[in-house]
């Protein structure tokens, strides 16, 4: 379903450089919306005008896709064989459900487009405005999600709060959040029941009052007055790539949420960042993704009282059976629609190249990226002898040994990754990378250190094949580890060695599961046959 158009992009670019700068004044550009083709064919399904716009447009390349239907899966008419998602449930569901069916439709509830729509269903209009130009508040189940105009939030307590802050819960108190409408006080307080700062913005939103004036630009309550669309963000440890990850795949599926508008997916936004401390992040440039101008915190209104022409408060990174920290997740389905939205909206925004037949001089090889640790614990200890058994295969890979530090330029990162077939890593946060792979690719956990699903989940939701080590006789560790709070045994908290040639015959099985994987063998099998499977050697 989410099979990109092709050349698309670069047959647009030809036909705006052969129409003279006259005639295309007034064209449509998919330039200005700068999104994947898999999601311009469903933008342009959904907002009719821009579909207008397209058809009476001669550089318009998407004009066959118009009367197609093509839909994201969350919207009410949207057929499952228009939708987005190509997710299915090969495996058992271990006695999660009773059917099939069911296993399927729970899958994509929790993980997937549904999981959009469950969030759509369930939202309630907190504060009704009542005449034109009053303040309006609506918020999905616990305070998850929330959305209003003309809001007013006072931060003029913050100046005697010293210290710099992050999870604080105290941030407002009663009638510091309002506006001009007609309050549902008993239903916004029946569902601030997360009370957890990542939890759910039920700390901020319960104290919610309705306010005697107007919150406008006029209005005299308001120092400060931002007419751009702002989203309030609370996030995660920006040091994990792991967890700062939730908070952008979150912030996108947000996008969505707020999706009643053509500028849903517009850089022109704020984002204010719920806490004092000044952000610092090696993956910062992912918030380029989101948006063209510079990031804020509560810093910058502290003294202030401050009115939002409109303002969002995103999904979660930590929500109860929120996405994607620690939720549990139907066993036997994988390849979620949503998290491989989020993966080619990231690479797009970022301008990471893609791997194409294109770009190869020499016949295909499958390409290994071992990812190793500089760090105290889970490291390999054997690490040369495993690329030099790598190097001696018959089947000729390409190999590449990485370290991804708070110095590595992320988009480089990115890069490498968009260029890897397998993926070989110690379980960490580094493993996070395995959502931005191509979609033939396969994950090695080299070892889980007891965490099995962690890492496990997250590839089936991104829809790559994942491995991992399951002969613990044929690993060693350095000793039993000590966890850093009790001195207790802890299998996270040591370094490894493997058997080589048990390594090798989990990366040849990899490497079978990519050679024969129909993208790869599309992509690059025109070139010369992929590399010869194990069975064939």
């Amino acid at each position: 379903m989410w099979m990109d158009v092709g050349i698309t992009f670069f047959i647009s670019q030809i036909i705006l450089l052969l129409i003279p700068a006259a005639e295309v004044v007034g064209e449509w550009s998919s330039k200005i919306l700068d999104l994947p083709d898999s999601h311009i064919t469903r933008y342009l399904n959904t907002f009719k005008d821009e579909g207008e716009k397209c058809r009476n447009s001669e550089s318009c390349i998407y004009q066959h896709i118009l009367e197609t239907g093509l839909c994201w899966g969350y919207e009410e008419n949207c057929p499952d064989h228009l939708g987005y998602s190509n997710a299915h449930c090969p495996g058992d569901h271990k006695g999660w459900v009773s059917s099939k069916s069911q296993q399927l439709q729970t899958f994509v509830n929790q993980a997937d487009f549904g999981f959009i729509k469950q969030q759509l269903q369930s939202k309630t209009v907190m504060c009704k405005p009542r005449l034109d130009g009053e303040s309006f508040l609506e918020c999905s189940q616990y305070l998850q999600f929330c959305r209003g105009s003309n809001l007013y939030i006072d931060f003029r307590d913050l100046p005697s709060r010293k210290e710099s802050f992050r999870y604080k819960m105290d941030v407002l108190k009663r009638g510091q959040i309002g506006g001009r409408c007609k309050l549902n006080d008993f239903k916004l307080q029946s569902e601030a029941v997360h009370q957890s700062p990542l939890q759910s913005w039920a700390p901020e939103i319960q104290h919610f009052q309705e306010l005697p004036d107007l919150v406008n630009k006029q209005s005299k309550i308001c120092d400060v007055f931002i007419d751009r669309p702002t989203f309030i963000m609370k996030i995660d440890a920006t040091v994990n790539m792991y967890h700062h990850f939730c908070d952008f795949f979150n912030l996108y599926t947000s996008l969505h949420l707020n999706g009643t508008h053509n500028e849903m997916f517009s850089r022109d936004v704020n984002i204010l960042i719920w806490e004092t401390y000044n952000y610092h992040s090696n993956f910062g440039i992912t918030w380029s993704a989101f948006t063209r101008n510079p990031l804020m915190n509560l810093r910058t209104f502290q003294g202030k009282r401050v009115c939002f022409r409109e303002v969002i408060f995103p999904l979660l990174p930590r929500m109860i059976f929120g996405l994607y920290y620690n939720t549990p997740v139907v066993w036997g389905c994988q390849e979620s629609g949503l998290f491989h939205a989020f993966s080619k909206f990231i690479l797009h925004r970022l301008k990471i190249p893609k791997r194409t037949a294109i770009d190869l001089v020499e016949l295909p090889r499958i390409k290994i990226t071992l990812l190793s640790r500089n760090t105290q614990y889970r490291r390999i200890l054997n690490e040369k002898a495993l690329l030099d058994k790598l190097r001696s295969s018959p089947r000729q890979y390409t190999i590449e040994r990485v370290e991804f530090t708070h110095e590595t330029d992320f988009r480089q990162q990115l890069n490498i990754i968009q260029d890897t077939d397998i993926f070989i890593g110690m379980h960490g946060a580094g493993l996070t990378h395995l959502l931005f792979l191509p979609d033939w690719a396969s994950v090695f956990e080299l070892y889980n250190c007891g965490d099995e699903h962690c890492y496990a989940d997250l590839a089936r939701l991104r829809g790559v094949h994942y491995q991992t080590w399951t002969n613990p006789a044929k690993l060693k560790p350095q000793d039993e580890g000590h966890h850093p709070s009790d001195g207790g045994p802890h299998a996270k908290f040591t370094n490894y060695s493997f058997d080589t040639d048990e390594f090798l015959r989990i990366v040849d099985s990899a490497a079978d599961h990519v050679s024969q994987h129909p993208t790869y063998r599309h992509t690059f099998g025109h070139l010369n046959q992929p590399s010869k499977s194990s069975d064939e050697l």
